[in-house]
């Protein structure tokens, strides 16, 4: 249309439709100039907070991420650094130990992080909840705990993960009914990050770019 290109159209009337608010806004307060300045000023500043906002979203999540895993420490929450290097975060939580909400086949499961566990493992419940029937399961597979010797069942769950970490079709065990108190996250899941480590109360985990 005129030579113009269907985006320079697009453009043209957004452009119009906007001039067409603002007029139609200090048309309504033709009497009354200084309140018009008034709300125009207002909505500059919302703009401007809006921009401000976006241009800073990176620190300002970095700020909101702590502030949040102090009220749920099995939350993740996904820091950049100056070189723009994306990691998760976990806090450690008040029995001294990591623990990290994740999803495996889109059920969350609260998994105790264990550096000393070669493998990832569920409970037997935590496996009821995620859909398997471990009743039908074969738990042929030994494994040393803290207990002694225990064994589990060998399965395969579509997807994992951890925040925007994803692993899929991945081998996990299952433990026998009773023969775990919590889900364990291990050195299977662990060893597929860039790196991890521990400072302080943070366990620092950089995915693989």
């Amino acid at each position: 249309m005129f030579g113009l290109t269907d985006e320079s159209v697009a453009r043209l009337v957004y452009l119009l439709l906007l001039l067409a608010f603002i007029g139609g806004g200090f048309f309504s307060f033709r009497n009354r100039l200084s309140e018009a300045i008034r709300h125009a000023l207002i909505w500059v500043g919302i703009f401007a907070l809006i921009v401000i906002g976006y241009a800073y979203r990176a620190p300002l999540m970095s700020l909101a991420g702590p502030v949040l895993s102090e009220l749920n420490p099995s939350r993740p929450f996904e820091v950049t650094d100056p070189d723009g290097v994306r990691s998760l975060m976990l806090t450690r939580s008040d029995n001294g130990h990591f623990t990290v909400a994740a999803e495996v086949d889109g059920v969350q499961v609260t998994f105790l992080v264990d550096t000393g566990a070669s493998a990832t493992a569920l409970t037997f419940r935590d496996a009821e909840r995620v859909g398997l029937n471990p009743a039908t399961l074969t738990f042929n597979k030994r494994v040393q705990t803290p207990n002694g010797i225990a064994h589990e069942a060998i399965i395969r769950v579509d997807s994992f993960d951890i925040g925007p970490f994803a692993v899929r079709n991945m081998q996990i065990g299952v433990a026998e009914r009773g023969n775990l108190p919590i889900s364990l996250l291990g050195l299977d899941i662990l060893n597929r990050f860039a790196s991890w480590r521990v400072e302080g109360d943070r366990l620092i985990l950089t995915p693989d770019v």
